[in-house]
């Protein structure tokens, strides 16, 4: 209930914004998500690495991952 009056909040913040500030906002916001996406998948890449590295997973071809979807 209180993230939901927070945003309330900041919507009524963006309407007082001028329609070239909500631009901008929104510009920055998505540079922002892109760049939380692109840390997500880096941790992702760097966990994968280390479990290949520790033995947790191994590499697969095309048809043994085709075989695993099969199943």
């Amino acid at each position: 209930m209180i993230r939901k009056l927070a945003f309330d909040k900041v919507l009524e913040a963006v309407d007082r914004l001028s329609v070239d500030e909500q631009a901008e906002l929104v510009h920055l916001v998505r540079r922002r998500l892109v760049e939380r996406e692109r840390e997500r998948v880096v941790a992702d890449v760097r966990e994968a690495r280390a479990d290949r590295a520790a033995g947790r997973a191994s590499l697969l071809n095309l048809d043994e991952i085709a075989k695993d979807l099969e199943n």
